[in-house]
């Protein structure tokens, strides 16, 4: 199984020895993950640990991107191929998800625990479909009230999927690569977001994440 899965999702040689370095360590992290994927009759925590695993792993090592010793040439070939490992994880956890969900259409706090609806949220956010992350949203806006989601994931994935769209988000969440540093995403009225924040129960201010944006890592504008 962790075979074909590889084969499916990760390129994991190449004729450049550099090249082929850092795609056969993105090969293993998987395979490691992977071989550690729990039987038909496990829980749905454990499963969707495993998922949960599945999307870190891919985005903890997309570093090797931007690994120094690489040529403009190189990178552009790992990036690519890392990219389209990437994608092809996400879709697979995408379907993966689809087939847990509960009869009552999402994940309950109360129910499943915060770890499954955390996990479902992290899924559909990095889903590349974007009909299913708006099906999220929408199960996921019936729930907020009750405190059955997260505030915080709620607010993410309602920007998002605004984003996606073209349009101006309202919680200040989402941001993008500007002359390598984050800057965040239109707002659609940027006075009104603490407010918007407090009404969800999201206690973190506008203010507060653009902090967290300064002094976080360079990106690749690119």
């Amino acid at each position: 199984m962790v075979g074909l899965i590889l084969a499916l999702t990760a390129p994991c040689a190449h004729a450049d020895p550099k090249v082929a370095d850092l795609l056969g360590r993105w090969c293993r992290a998987i395979e490691q993950v992977e071989q550690a994927e729990p039987g038909p009759d496990a829980d749905l925590r454990a499963k969707m640990l495993h998922l949960i695993r599945l999307d870190e792993v891919t985005r903890q090592n997309l570093w090797m991107i931007e690994e120094p010793s690489l040529d403009t040439g190189q990178r552009q070939v790992v990036g690519e191929a890392l990219g389209t490992s990437l994608r092809a994880i996400d879709a697979r956890n995408t379907a993966e998800i689809k087939r847990l969900l509960p009869k009552s259409g999402w994940f309950a706090n109360r129910v499943h625990g915060r770890q499954v609806t955390h996990g479902a949220w992290l899924i559909a956010q990095h889903s590349p479909d974007d009909s299913f992350r708006e099906y999220a949203l929408a199960q996921m806006s019936a729930r907020l009230k009750s405190g059955d989601i997260d505030a915080r994931d709620y607010a993410l994935t309602f920007d998002r999927v605004q984003v996606r769209k073209g349009l101006p988000q309202r919680y200040g969440s989402q941001a993008r690569c500007l002359d390598g540093r984050l800057i965040l995403q239109p707002i659609e009225d940027e006075a009104a977001v603490n407010a918007a924040r407090e009404a969800i129960g999201w206690a973190q201010t506008l203010e507060e994440t653009r902090g967290d944006l300064e002094i976080g890592k360079p990106c690749n504008s690119g």
